[in-house]
């Protein structure tokens, strides 16, 4: 008995060091687990910022919405029996392909009309509609949250993914022309958009090329203004988009390093909303818009498009830093 007793007080310190270390690696793992979920809605943020809140803006009191605001959004998609997987699913395929036929969201589409494609990698987009599915971004204490991430990520550095930061840049300039463009239409019809196109779409790329720091231009190998002009490079790669595309294969946005200078190229694809100026004369495109596009653009090579083709590409010249 003795002997026993003397055994178990010395077995006394390593069952303690056991005990120690195994509710420090539970603490650990728990700390890590939290660590990875801010990042993760760090990043999530981040992409919604940069991609979404131009034409989905979170503020409830925003004025002239040209989209319907994202918590909106999220109460279409999302139901008492909804699964995570469902909802982001049903996001990411509507996101991929927006046409009228994939919406759940009739009374937008007439309000706004259809969303422009955008150029997200997938993960991307399946991350975003995760954030959507366990945030409500309806919230007072959500919209607090938000107020307290941008103020953060203002004074925060921040590491350079090229492709990803090219492709951030390309789809916030896409966005706020989408923006502009999808105002001018529900005001004027086609027909205004066209002058919109005419008198606007380069100069606000130019202006969002200040604002991101970045040179940003579309160009095609179809242009309607022939200052859009791909150039030999730029026309190699809209060809390789293209068929690659027919091929159904995946065909990566294309970063390489110029002159210290670091250069994206990123797709620019076609949906519903093109057709209306860059679809078949007379059968989509009306006389009253084709007669506008003719007046403006003497030379105009982009119709005759169908919905998912590449109608260009976005070019996007950032600093190496």
């Amino acid at each position: 008995m003795k002997n026993t007793t003397i055994a178990a007080i010395l077995l006394l310190p390593v069952i303690w060091s056991i005990s120690s270390c195994t509710n420090n690696s539970a603490q650990e793992i728990t700390e890590k687990i939290v660590d990875e979920k801010l990042n993760t809605d760090d990043k999530a943020l981040s992409l919604l910022k940069t991609n979404c809140f131009t034409c989905h803006n979170p503020n409830l009191e925003t004025e002239n919405r040209v989209a319907p605001p994202l918590f909106k959004i999220r109460e279409h998609y999302l139901d008492d029996k909804t699964t995570e997987e469902e909802f982001v699913k049903n996001m990411v395929h509507f996101i991929n392909n927006p046409s009228e036929e994939n919406s759940i969201m009739p009374g937008a589409v007439r309000n706004f009309g259809i969303m422009p494609k955008m150029s997200f990698k997938d993960d991307d987009l399946k991350l975003m509609a995760s954030y959507l599915f366990n945030n409500d971004v309806s919230t007072d204490e959500w919209y607090a949250k938000w107020e307290k991430f941008e103020k953060e990520q203002a004074d925060k550095p921040q590491e350079i993914n090229y492709e990803d930061l090219g492709r951030n840049i390309a789809n916030e300039t896409k966005a706020n022309l989408g923006k502009k463009l999808m105002a001018a239409v529900k005001e004027k019809g086609a027909a205004g958009a066209i002058e919109f196109c005419n008198t606007q779409a380069i100069p606000i790329t130019d202006s969002m090329s200040v604002v991101l720091n970045a040179n940003v231009k579309r160009v095609s190998d179809k242009p309607r203004n022939p200052n859009n002009q791909a150039n030999a490079d730029e026309l190699a790669y809209i060809e390789g988009w293209k068929k690659a595309k027919q091929k159904g294969e995946k065909f990566e946005a294309k970063v390489f390093e110029s002159n210290s200078k670091m250069i994206g190229y990123y797709p620019i694809e076609t949906n519903d909303m093109c057709m209306k100026c860059h679809g078949t004369p007379e059968k989509q495109i009306t006389s009253e818009t084709l007669s506008k596009i003719k007046k403006l653009y003497p030379t105009d090579k982009a119709f005759g498009y169908s919905e998912n083709e590449i109608r260009g590409i976005f070019v996007v010249e950032m600093n190496k830093k």
